[in-house]
């Protein structure tokens, strides 16, 4: 037998006789195993990696009234998070940036212990809140995939949508000064390739499909259409659907037990405090209440030319706007910010601060010139300060989020508004050498908005005793527990400074027992003053830190 031969295989084109080095040369050159498997390559006639991924997505385009969807089939998930760490590798996140997580449901009865692993996402909702609420128009929709992106040039680092987001899904980053947020990997999508996380999955639970618009309206708006199969249903214990209408489908073949509950729907998390904005919003609002009372903070020549007090009020009203300068990530755009005018509150309450702050300026102007020439001036500016107190609130009513909602946020900033005007025209008044008579009505303003403000920023706290761990127990536990010291500190400087102190002055100066230009008047009343303000910037920071929206489960707070 030649060597290199075989009884069942032997040589192809091996010549009887041929040496062992001329078989293997001739083997060497025979291509055929090669190019049949390249063959079957080219016709699909083994299953690759390209036939499976391409089974996870939808066959055709989007028609009109749908669009691609991320599609979760819960009883697959095993919770690996093979696709945070795809997500993450091929967007090229920075260390702290998540895009996709996985979290937990429980049950909430022990006699039925039942668990179950959540992935999530950006849910590209029919109506985004995101792209309602930015004010530079830097979010996009788009109208064949109904896939919501974010124009990174167009951002100027507001984070405001990530407030308007009931999801938390834009994710800030500092080092850019923008936010970024899951586009369902759309590049790949437009060349027939799955997103990552859908590509990672090791159990295929991730795919895309097509939704109704239409259905997802009727599920969660009650629109007087078809509804959705009733295995689409959406996550217990999550953020309001109705807030947005997400696409994103969870499909399960269990029966879930109930109650089910977020696993972490117990944990407290301290949002960011938004220090710029804190100051904004307590100047911003001081410098409305006290254009309002402004002529009663006149001198004794009544109130033809209330120089000062509009002056310091310019003063206040400028600061705020530019402290809310350094909340921006890109402030160099700031002025684009009216393009949103149209669906974003934020627009609307910069609009009216630009006019509060030109109608006062001209306010002033004429009061410092020309007394008697335009004594009306006060009133629009006046007028405009309160419209941007108004803004200001539905931009945070507006959220969604419930310790936020506009029976809780409205009292708030009114109340600092009136309480801080009071306060301040009745240090200015004593400045002046207002009359008693003023002085005194000045006092029970200071003193009836000071209760007021009490009142609203108690509230909160009725729901600490709540045993229910929602959205305003939560809040009211942080605001009692980890920053009860502050809350305390805040309660002190407004019953001092809006009640106390004024309290004093009044009866200190009832009958003219005490004029109200002598020195201990006037210090007791810069004293309130500051109080006052202190307590004002302690409340607007908890306003911020302890809110706790409801959140998707294992979502990591923003």
């Amino acid at each position: 037998m030649v060597p290199g031969t075989s009884i069942l295989h032997p040589a192809k084109g091996a010549a009887p006789g041929a040496d062992p080095i001329t078989t293997a040369l001739r083997e060497q050159q025979d291509l055929s195993a090669v190019e049949q498997f390249a063959a079957w390559h080219d016709n699909h006639a083994t299953p690759g990696p390209h036939r499976l991924y391409r089974n996870l997505l939808p066959a055709a385009e989007p028609a009109p009234g749908q669009q691609y969807a991320f599609e979760v089939d819960l009883d697959k998930c095993s919770g690996c998070k093979a696709c945070v760490s795809a997500c993450h590798s091929l967007n090229g996140l920075d260390p702290d940036e998540t895009w996709r997580t996985t979290g937990l449901l429980v049950s909430d009865d022990w006699r039925h212990p039942f668990h179950q692993t959540v992935t999530t996402a950006c849910h590209h909702c029919v109506d985004p809140g995101c792209l309602n609420g930015c004010p530079v128009l830097a979010y996009d929709k788009e109208p064949i995939s109904g896939i919501v992106r974010h124009l990174d040039d167009q951002c100027i680092g507001c984070r405001y949508c990530v407030m308007k987001c009931p999801y938390e899904v834009p994710r800030y980053s500092p080092a850019r000064g923008i936010v970024r947020k899951c586009d369902m990997c759309s590049r790949r999508l437009a060349r027939g390739e799955p997103p990552a996380c859908v590509q990672a999955c090791p159990n295929q639970a991730i795919r895309i499909t097509l939704v109704e618009t239409a259905d997802l309206l009727a599920r969660h708006r009650g629109a007087t259409r078809p509804r959705a199969p009733k295995d689409s249903a959406w996550l217990p214990d999550t953020p309001d659907p109705a807030l947005t209408v997400p696409t994103t489908l969870y499909q399960t073949r269990r029966v879930l037990p109930q109650p089910v509950r977020a696993a972490d729907r117990q944990e407290l998390h301290p949002q960011p405090a938004h220090a710029p904005l804190v100051f904004m919003l307590v100047l911003t609002q001081a410098a409305t209440g006290l254009f309002t009372l402004a002529p009663i903070a006149a001198g004794p020549s009544g109130g033809a030319s209330p120089a000062l007090p509009l002056g310091v009020a310019i003063i206040l009203l400028s600061a705020g706007l530019v402290t809310s300068l350094f909340h921006l990530g890109r402030p160099a755009g700031a002025w684009r910010a009216f393009l949103g005018l149209r669906t974003s509150w934020l627009s609307r309450e910069i609009l009216a601060l630009g006019l509060f702050a030109l109608l006062g300026c001209l306010a002033f102007l004429a009061a410092a010139t020309a007394a008697a020439a335009l004594p009306w001036l006060p009133a629009p500016a006046a007028l405009a300060g309160w419209a941007a107190v108004l803004c200001s609130i539905m931009v945070y009513a507006d959220t969604g989020r419930e310790p936020w909602r506009f029976a809780v946020t409205a009292p708030k900033f009114i109340g600092t508004a009136a309480m801080l005007g009071s306060v301040l025209a009745l240090a200015l008044g004593t400045l002046s050498g207002a009359p008693a008579e003023r002085v005194a009505g000045l006092c029970l303003a200071s003193i009836a908005s000071g209760l007021f403000k009490l009142a609203a920023d108690h509230r909160p706290l009725r729901h600490l005793h709540d045993d229910d761990f929602s959205p305003l127990h939560k809040t009211a536990l942080l605001q009692a527990g980890r920053f009860g010291g502050l809350d305390r500190t805040r309660a002190a400087c407004t019953w001092l400074g809006a009640v106390v102190l004024p309290a004093w002055i009044a009866i200190a100066t009832a009958g003219a027992a005490m004029h109200p230009g002598l020195p201990l008047v006037r210090s007791g009343t810069l004293l309130a003053a500051l109080l006052a303000l202190a307590g004002e910037w302690l409340e607007r920071y908890l306003f911020f830190v302890t809110v706790q929206p409801r959140r998707m489960p294992g979502y990591p707070a923003s």
